[in-house]
């Protein structure tokens, strides 16, 4: 079995490598090399261990980069062909469409060779009363999936999907035909429907989630999600090797540990994991678990690490392009630790608070060790991939694994209860949505802890993290006491978190003020800190994959901050306020000063006043010119004229430190810049928000060389305006301007004076 593995692993390494590292026009040459080489230690394998080991390496890497090569001819290749064109196709359906605020999801498959799987958004609606197995002709303008924004990503072509496009017509339904695949969607789609009226409105979408992996509508609830996210809880919504062992286990406390069941239960898990979206992590752990439930039929022991590894490399097999899912990496990091150091560590902490390894603490320790065991496996990758870190998750798993399995399983007996007879489902229905509330609330719970979500940004914090590795590490190998070996490193950790947290908070408390230009894609967000006060201009972002309003919660943690005192809505576009909802909900804002007569966006301000209202913020209109001090900070609302459109009812701030000013103009055109300098003398500012995203219909000539600004930043992203001209550039440049830009210099942060 071992020797399985080690092929196996060989054969995945060699698939990372050429994801990541190697070229793609070096894969050939590379494997013919390793191909070469097994095939001269094949003949010399008997000579020694050393050598047959070699060969399984050799022959497993050589196959993993041939896969890769292999598939990437018979998928990206037609992507990068089709890309920018028009094609009318023929497709099945292969999930219930979803329905988005703007447009409807399309996943569909060509029946045509090649069978590509495609993502497309139809935002006329004639794609919504599709259902999975249908067949269609359809018209589509093409994109390839691997670039996103302007930039390489991952997420589709790691989930088998290699087009994305937007549906421009439906031209004919040609038939339907099931798939496994698609068979297991409609069944899905079904149950989610089902579930969704079954459950009371206030867990409906939490159980949908949990139950089946349907985030359509967990994502917008920014309540939930951000209640999840902030205690390290989202594994519990989406579907994982604990949901599929949840569901092993109430088969077999159903029908017995039978062969018969054990053979049920395979078929069953592998309807689930196809009904649930085959995600990685859950085709990775439907592997591991037919592993476990055919070992016995077949007088054969599992083996942890083998059939890891063999899981691995069948799924790279399938698809090497899953090395670029987070959902992968983060799986298999979780259960290596599981496999390895979870029952280590459950071992040495039983004997560090010395209880009898039989002890009814154990199931208590044990949730302890495995949560620690993937948190240390899992880390870097979180880390990598998000830039945060969730040190309470081993209490959220202590206080909420168990109630998560009874959640799960009481969900689904729930739904079963109430299709075979109303009474049973209503009575089952009671205790499984005290446990939906008792999670939700943990969740509530575990956010309001201090330091629940630590941003890893800075190079404080990522040296911190690799001293807590080097410390527990160097604990593990010493023969100290066992209680010694897990309270020093644990206290000198949390001594040197404290330490690296205030030392990053007295770093934005050293000069007069900070201003930071968050890079939130094609939008604008700008934070001011000075002495305890906080400020921030705008926060809405479009043509990113990270919502504003987190992105501006976790650059406010890092830098020590847990409020805001005032956040000015200069006007009412998305990609100005689209995240102010979700801010609302990672961190307290007092006051929300917005235009009065906003009709841009017609949903926009009822979401803001309702989270407004939710988090007991003020909500303040500018109707006159105001001025308002915050300790060194003193700022000056130009209050927007009643008339024309939105962007000519911008509000434009004047932020002032001593002689430090600074001007925040959104997306107001020439017309009010220059209006602006008719009714009101303007200081030369020291930096300038440069309006709309440096489009030609802001900065104004006249109104540049009024304020001669001394560093100009653009926050731009991904965007198909041209933003930011040619002309605006020139423009800035011919003033004397120093000029950043988030698309390329990231977020930018300017420090102000000195302590």
């Amino acid at each position: 079995m071992r020797k399985l593995a080690l092929a196996t692993v060989a054969f995945s390494l060699a698939a990372f490598g050429a994801f990541y590292l190697f070229p793609l026009s070096a894969l050939f040459p590379l494997s013919l090399v390793l191909a070469a080489a097994a095939l001269i230690l094949f003949f010399f394998r008997k000579k020694s261990r050393l050598l047959r080991r070699l060969f399984l390496c050799f022959l497993g890497a050589a196959l993993g980069l041939a896969m890769y090569q292999a598939h990437w001819a018979g998928t990206l290749r037609y992507a990068e062909i089709w890309d920018g064109t028009e094609q009318t196709v023929s497709v099945r359906v292969m999930e219930a469409p979803a329905e988005l605020d703007y447009s409807v999801r399309l996943h569909v498959q060509r029946t045509e060779k090649p069978h590509l799987d495609m993502m497309l958004y139809d935002y006329n609606g004639t794609c919504a009363e599709l259902k999975p197995g249908d067949i269609v002709l359809l018209t589509a303008r093409l994109r390839r999936a691997d670039l996103r924004y302007g930039e390489r990503n991952d997420a589709y072509v790691s989930k088998d999907i290699y087009l994305t496009g937007s549906v421009l017509n439906l031209d004919a339904l040609t038939g339907r035909r099931h798939t496994v695949r698609t068979l297991a969607a409609a069944v899905g789609r079904r149950i989610s429907d089902f579930a969704a009226e079954v459950f009371s409105p206030d867990t409906q979408i939490f159980m949908r989630s949990l139950m089946l992996g349907d985030k359509t509508d967990f994502y917008r609830d920014t309540a939930l999600y951000a209640r999840m996210r902030g205690a390290g809880f989202m594994h519990v919504v989406a579907v994982s090797g604990m949901h599929i062992a949840f569901l092993v286990g109430m088969i077999q406390l159903l029908f017995g540990q039978r062969p018969v069941s054990s053979v049920a239960g395979i078929l069953l898990v592998w309807f689930f994991v196809f009904m649930t979206g085959a995600s990685p992590s859950a085709v990775r752990a439907g592997i591991m678990q037919t592993i476990l439930l055919t070992a016995p039929l077949v007088r054969r022991e599992n083996d942890g690490p083998t059939s890891l590894a063999a899981a691995l490399a069948f799924i790279l097999l399938i698809n090497p392009f899953g090395c670029g899912s987070v959902s992968l990496q983060l799986s298999f990091a979780a259960m290596a630790g599981m496999v390895l150091l979870a029952e280590p560590i459950t071992a040495l902490l039983l004997r560090a608070f010395g209880c009898d390894p039989q002890s009814r603490l154990r199931p208590a320790f044990s949730v302890i060790g495995g949560s620690l065991a993937v948190l240390i496996c899992s880390t870097p990758f979180s880390v990598l991939h998000f830039g945060t870190l969730a040190i309470w998750s081993p209490l959220t798993n202590l206080l909420g694994l168990w109630a998560v399995s009874l959640c799960f399983c009481g969900g689904y007996l729930t739904l079963a209860g109430t299709a075979l007879f109303a009474p049973l489902g209503k009575l089952l229905l009671i205790p499984t949505e005290l446990l939906a509330r008792y999670l939700i609330l943990l969740a509530g719970f575990i956010c309001r802890l201090p330091h629940n979500l630590i941003p890893m940004r800075g190079a404080d914090m990522l040296l911190w993290l690799l001293l807590c590795y080097i410390l527990f590490f160097l604990a593990w190998r010493s023969r100290a006491h066992d209680r010694l070996r897990v309270l020093l490193p644990a206290a000198l950790c949390i001594l040197t978190l404290t330490a690296a947290l205030t030392a990053a908070k007295a770093r934005y408390r050293s000069g007069e003020a900070i201003i930071a230009v968050l890079d939130v894609g094609q939008g604008e967000c700008v934070c001011a800190l000075s002495e305890d006060n906080t400020l921030m201009f705008d926060c809405g972002g479009l043509g990113s994959l990270d919502n504003a309003g987190e992105v501006a919660a976790d650059w406010l943690e890092s830098a020590g901050r847990d409020h805001v005192d005032t956040l000015v809505l200069s006007h009412l576009h998305a990609d100005h306020c689209n995240g102010v909802t979700m801010l609302l909900e990672l961190i307290p804002v007092e006051e929300i000063v917005f235009s009065p007569n906003a009709d841009a966006d017609e949903e926009m301000l009822p979401e803001i006043l309702n989270a407004a209202q939710k988090h007991n913020t003020r909500v303040t209109e500018l109707r006159a010119d105001t001025e308002m001090s915050y300790g060194k900070l003193r700022l000056r609302m130009f209050a927007p004229p009643e008339s024309g459109n939105e962007n000519e009812r911008c509000i434009i701030s004047l932020l002032s430190v001593g002689d430090y000013d600074m001007l925040f103009t959104g997306d107001a055109p020439k017309k009010a810049e220059r209006d602006l300098l008719e009714h009101t003398e303007l200081p030369d500012a020291e930096l300038l928000i440069v309006g709309h995203h440096g489009s030609r219909s802001s900065s104004d000539g006249s109104f540049l060389a009024a304020i001669r600004a001394e560093t100009a930043v653009i926050s731009v992203g991904n965007n198909s305006f041209g933003h930011p001209t040619g002309e605006v550039l020139e423009r800035l440049e011919a003033y004397g301007s120093r000029v950043y830009r988030t698309d390329l210099n990231g977020t930018v942060e300017l420090r102000i004076g000195s302590a």
